[in-house]
């Protein structure tokens, strides 16, 4: 503290001497001497605290070597007394008869070595709370003494505290250590099982929370935080396009029932044409037939017609209700494993082949294969580059560490 103490006051007494300078010429030389006289004050003010600290703290130190002296005396003597006790006690084996006739002769029976032994532990404890009686009051003293030198003028701000906390905070290091590893596992697998990328999602969050929290208050890189940014897109991007193929996949099944539908009216509006002219020629030919009949037979064909228009939603729903496709061993591996993408994006084919002639399902099967390419591509990346971030601090020489300990800075200071 006195070699920082003796420093500040040389870079104090420089400010001065450059704010006081007569040769400094131009519009910069107003602002440079205020801001260097203001700086100057301050390192006065640091000078001072660290000075006085100094002092207090140097007293102190010799009081308490006074003090640790005192006790180690204390503790020395109440070593050697407790081992004259249990040396005494095991050798004081008096025979009955002994004790007896030195109770004859009004002997008190207790050895006087014993005994002072005893007087000399008692006195050794006695010290020794006079002592830890001293040292807390003197210390309490010193204390106050501290905390009176650094109450001046010179404070932190807010902000200074927050970067103070996050410094001590060594907690926060091990959580972005420990979720960074857990979101490169998860992410890997997530290249095979993209359910499972909410998680690393999440877990990357967090990781780049604390390392935005970090580089703020200058006590983490800002490296760190753009590999965390750009593991954070390309996992969003990941999850986006397994959601966008499971919509895909949704909206095809909507567009066939639709189709299916068309379809199915269409056949039967065919077929219940047909029916009313082959009813209207057996009419004719018979030459007619009695009222009954005609309506008996106007019956049986409103019947089958209205059978045939509920085919069409029955068409509908069996599209909408139909079972997902299986899929092959092959089908899967194209997929990187992942069995739900896998039968998505056959579902949406299948569709597609059923309506070759619909614009609308070849465009979703086209964007399906394309959000597929992206669901493993954008896990890879995000891992590849978390990978190679690890593995670059572990196996190369400082040379990485020291590229992004100089991306180290806190916000609002310069570079």
């Amino acid at each position: 503290m006195k070699t920082i103490a003796d420093y500040l006051r040389t870079q104090a007494a420089a400010l001065t001497a450059m704010a006081d300078a007569d040769n400094l010429k131009g519009k910069y030389a107003d602002e440079l001497a205020e801001n260097a006289r203001g700086l100057g004050r301050k390192l006065d003010i640091a000078e001072n605290r660290y000075r006085e600290v100094q002092g207090h703290l140097s007293n102190w130190a010799d009081e308490l070597e006074d003090f640790q002296k005192k006790a180690d005396k204390a503790l020395s003597d109440a070593q050697d007394a407790q081992r004259t006790i249990e040396s005494r006690s095991k050798s004081d084996n008096q025979s009955s008869d002994n004790k007896k006739k030195d109770d004859e002769k009004g002997g008190s029976g207790e050895d006087p070595v014993l005994k002072q032994a005893k007087e000399d532990l008692e006195d050794a404890r006695k010290r020794l709370n006079s002592v830890e009686g001293d040292y807390q009051e003197r210390s309490g003293h010193f204390a106050s003494k501290i905390r009176s030198s650094i109450d001046d003028d010179m404070k932190d701000s807010w902000w200074n505290d927050i970067k103070g906390w996050v410094a001590d905070a060594d907690w926060l290091g091990d959580i972005a250590d420990w979720a960074s590893w857990a979101a490169t596992a998860v992410g890997f697998v997530a290249m095979f099982f993209p359910a499972v990328g909410v998680i690393a999602l999440a877990l990357t969050v967090v990781v780049a929370a604390i390392h935005i929290t970090q580089a703020v208050t200058g006590n983490g890189s800002w490296f760190d935080v753009v590999m965390d940014l750009g593991a954070l897109k390309m996992a969003r991007n990941g999850l986006k396009a397994a959601k966008a193929v499971k919509a895909l996949q949704q909206n095809s099944r909507k567009t066939a029932a639709g189709l299916a539908k068309e379809k199915s009216t269409a056949q039967a509006a065919q077929a219940n044409a047909g029916a009313r002219k082959t009813a209207a020629r057996a009419e004719k030919r018979r030459g007619g037939t009695s009222r009954k009949n005609r309506e008996r037979a106007r019956a049986k064909r409103l019947r089958l017609e209205g059978k045939n228009r509920a085919s069409g939603k029955r068409a509908a729903d069996d599209v909408r209700d139909s079972e997902m496709p299986h899929i092959t061993a092959q089908e899967k591996a194209s997929a990187l494993g992942d069995r739900n993408l896998a039968r998505q994006v056959k579902d949406i084919n299948k569709w597609r082949d059923t309506y070759p002639n619909s614009a609308e399902l070849a465009s979703n099967a086209s964007q399906a294969q394309r959000h597929k390419d992206m669901v493993q591509g954008s896990w890879a990346v995000a891992t590849g580059l978390d990978t190679a971030d690890k593995t670059a601090d572990a196996f190369t020489d400082n040379g990485y560490s020291r590229t992004k300990d100089r991306m180290t800075a806190p916000v609002g200071s310069q570079w």
